[in-house]
């Protein structure tokens, strides 16, 4: 499980609330794949592909919970991965991306906003 460090003080301010989910979601998605808190992350997800695109990413909460005082979300995380040629001028393979998936865990503190994020098991 590879885990990385995060900030997310919008999303604790709306915990307990209906903007809870879709602040978090709008917290990650602008944050970006390359962000570097999540490109580790993202690069070990992949199955199909060889390195992370520029392409937005997308996030679904699948389920929240609070546990010893802690926030802990389950999260998909869509992306898009690409397979890198061999960036010749004459290469003829065309850049092409392929959607990509991984789960992630968040492990908030409420106080702080400051978040652990690791990829789930496979």
């Amino acid at each position: 499980m590879t885990a990385a460090d995060l900030t997310l003080t919008r999303s604790v301010a709306a915990w307990n609330s209906p903007a809870f989910r879709p602040t978090l979601v709008d917290e990650l998605q602008a944050l970006g794949p390359h962000h570097p808190v999540l490109r580790p992350l993202l690069q070990a997800a992949l199955a199909q592909t060889s390195a992370v695109a520029e392409a937005p990413i997308r996030v679904q909460v699948l389920s929240t919970r609070e546990a010893a005082g802690r926030i802990q979300v389950h999260l998909g995380v869509f992306y898009a991965g690409v397979i890198a040629g061999c960036s010749c001028a004459d290469d003829p393979s065309p850049l092409d991306s392929i959607t990509e998936h991984c789960e992630c865990m968040l492990d908030i503190d409420p106080a702080t906003g400051r978040a652990r994020a690791a990829l789930c098991d496979r």
